[in-house]
């Protein structure tokens, strides 16, 4: 067997039982992985210890301060951010393997995320591509404060994995739309204590923006029915925020 990757892989949760089985199945192929129990009430914890996992508690301060305490655990030189609706896959750990044969020319890299929903890959409209920043060094990162949304900084340059990440975030549409509510409130919170207001008729111009950009220039309207709900969902998701933040103003 290969030697253990040198990273932390770093994993939050709340109440994630039925996806501890598939994300940590890669537990191995890692010197360290991290799941930082945020207050669960389920078996989480106790299917990650059974999976070799190792299992830490930490009171809810917010996704930020969370996270950042959660980050300072690593013991290994790199972190790998993973969240718990997310998979490793073979594909990712041999080209993390190839990576790491030298020494990685980036202080951190980007993986792109793909979403399963309704039994399809969405590989069109807003969802696709979603590059997100993962991997990186434990002494070049900071992580600003923000309600959501929240995203590492880096000290260097920054480069890109060719392997995807695959993503299992709702469970069906009632489960985005709550989601999709809560996040918004979050957010309005957020530009609010920033001072930010929001103008008549910015919410309603912002959203149509959105689905066109989603539907037409990103080519939503090739996901058939379920692109046109995504990108009307998206369009939704930015007059709920903008709504949110009218109230607050």
């Amino acid at each position: 067997m290969s030697d253990p990757l040198p990273i932390s892989v770093c994993m939050m949760c709340l109440n994630e039982e039925r996806h501890m089985p598939k994300v940590l199945a890669r537990v191995a192929d890692f010197a360290e992985w991290i799941v930082l129990d945020t207050g669960c009430t389920d078996r989480t914890a106790e299917i990650a210890l059974q999976c070799g996992a190792i299992v830490r508690s930490a009171p809810w301060q917010g996704f930020s301060l969370t996270r950042r305490g959660h980050f300072a655990m690593a013991t290994q030189p790199w972190i790998l951010w993973i969240d718990a609706d997310e998979e490793v896959t073979e594909e990712m750990v041999m080209e993390l393997r190839g990576l790491f044969a030298s020494e990685p020319e980036h202080a951190a890299y980007r993986i792109n995320r793909i979403m399963f929903f309704e039994g399809e890959w969405i590989r069109c409209g807003d969802w696709y591509p979603d590059r997100v920043l993962r991997l990186f060094r434990a002494d070049a990162w900071e992580l600003p404060v923000r309600q959501v949304h929240e995203s590492v900084e880096i000290r260097g340059s920054i480069g890109g994995l060719r392997s995807e990440l695959p993503h299992y975030s709702y469970r069906d549409w009632a489960d985005r739309e709550r989601r999709l509510l809560q996040y918004a409130e979050l957010w309005a919170r957020q530009e609010a204590a920033k001072g930010r207001r929001c103008s008549p008729m910015e919410g309603e111009l912002r959203a149509a923006w959105r689905f066109i950009r989603g539907y037409l220039f990103k080519t939503g309207f090739m996901g058939g029915r379920l692109g046109l709900r995504i990108a009307l969902s998206c369009a939704r998701e930015v007059l709920a925020k903008y709504r949110a933040l009218k109230t607050l103003s």
